[in-house]
This record gives C-alpha cells, structure tokens and sequence, in this order.
C-alpha cells in the first residue's frame, strides 16, 4: 500500500519528466530544408500517368539501388494520393521521375577568443594584478574547434514525357548523423513526403 501512494504521488514528475524528454528529443530532429520549383505555364491537369525514366541517377550498375527502390516507393504513393496512375509502360507515361541524391562531407572550423574568466591557476590574482604579455598565464592562443558536417541532398525531378522537359523539381537538404546514415530509409521517405507538399497538384485522397 505505502509502495502505491509513493508511485502516485511520484507519477506526475515520471509524466513530467517524460514530456520533457519527448520536446528535447524532437527539438534535436532536424526537419530538412526544402526548396520546389514549378515550370511557368504548365497545366498539370492534363496529366494523367507516370513512370520512372528507365536509368535512374540514384542506379548503381544497371540495378535499383535500396535508395532507389525506397524513393520509388514514396513517391509513386504522393503521386498516386494526387490521383496519378503508374503507367505499366513507360514510354507511354505522361510524366517521367528521375532522383538524384548526394552526400558531402565538410569540416567547419571555428576559432574561440580566449578568456581570463573561468576557474585556473591564476585566479588568485584576479582583481589585483595581471601578468605581464606574453607571460605563460597570458592566454594568447585562439582555441580552434574543428567539426566535420555529413550534409545530404535529394532532388526529384518530373519531366514532361512528350516534351521532354523539365516541369518540377524538388530539393531537400538536410544535415544528417550517422544514426540516419545508417537508416536512410525513413529520412527519405520523410523528405519526399514534405517537398510533394509543394507538387502542383493536392492530395485527392
């Protein structure tokens, strides 16, 4: 009985503690930068079926990479919520997709001026004396942090299959961790969802 009152009255500082956790752990979940572009002059209404163009960017030696199958999945699904239909032909689709995606590795370097506040040695003169420059206290050194940054870019191309031109393009770019390297899928299908966003033609579903 005395174990069940202590875990009632300490159930609202678990519950507490848990919301907590769950706005950190989102405010850490870096959304990816988005960026579409429309053709001018193009209706979109007029289009009816789509494929996939026959040597995607994101193929690996003639064969559909996991990326690729992953990026076809998500977006035949936004093309079909738009009520587009998968041509079983390709050269008979109205509309053509292609991928791109890239990963660039970049180190940013950051110089820190020094400081004489903060705990050291040679506290103990603080607020008397100084030493003289270019003394071993004198702190002359920048400290330079050095990170390295994985950046990823997807793009998804629709091309008008009987123009052969290009109508819409979406980028998305996003910092990722090795957490999301090593499970891209997700990321993926979460940045196709969030630049469709932006396709010509809403959701009908």
């Amino acid at each position: 009985m005395h174990y069940f009152r202590s875990y009632m009255v300490a159930r609202p500082r678990i519950l507490a503690v848990l919301l907590v956790a769950a706005a950190v752990l989102a405010a850490c979940a870096t959304p990816p930068r988005i960026r579409a572009s429309t053709a001018p002059g193009v209706d979109f209404a007029t289009f009816k079926t789509f494929g996939f163009v026959e040597n995607l960017s994101t193929d690996r030696a003639g064969f559909h990479t996991l990326v690729t199958q992953q990026l076809m999945f998500s977006t035949q699904r936004e093309m079909e919520v738009r009520g587009l239909t998968l041509a079983p032909d390709r050269s008979k689709a109205d509309l053509l997709i292609n991928f791109h995606a890239d990963v660039a590795e970049q180190l940013r370097v950051r110089n820190t001026p020094p400081s004489m506040a903060g705990p050291n040695y040679w506290n103990h003169r603080t607020g008397m004396y100084r030493p003289w420059p270019g003394h071993r206290g004198w702190p002359v050194h920048n400290s330079v942090e050095v990170q390295q940054i994985t950046t990823g870019t997807l793009s998804v191309d629709v091309v008008d299959a009987r123009n052969n031109m290009l109508v819409w393009e979406g980028v998305a770019s996003q910092q990722l961790t090795q957490r999301t390297l090593n499970d891209l899928g997700p990321a993926l299908d979460d940045a196709v969802h969030l630049m469709f966003r932006d396709f010509p033609v809403a959701p009908t579903l």
